[in-house]
């Protein structure tokens, strides 16, 4: 059998502070036939996705912005892995 002590905690989330880490990722998607931007760091290169996409497509005039921002769980103090 093997044991383990455990100690309780407080944990903080913030944004996630890691350099190659970015701030978010916007993506764009047609409502009409589901084509995606593929994920962007700028929100500007997955906006004129979208306008190029309803350039080729006149009738595909609906879209969803998918937003990815990156957190991270850290033991009040610092500590821990």
């Amino acid at each position: 059998m093997t044991r383990a002590a455990f100690r309780y905690v407080h944990w903080t989330m913030g944004r996630e502070t890691a350099p190659e880490a970015p701030e978010m990722v916007h993506e764009m998607e047609c409502t009409t036939c589901n084509a995606e931007s593929g994920a962007q760091d700028d929100f500007e290169a997955a906006r004129d996705w979208a306008f190029a996409h309803t350039g080729g497509n006149p009738s595909h005039r609906g879209y969803r912005e998918i937003v990815t921002r990156f957190w991270r769980m850290t033991p009040e103090g610092g500590g821990g892995t």
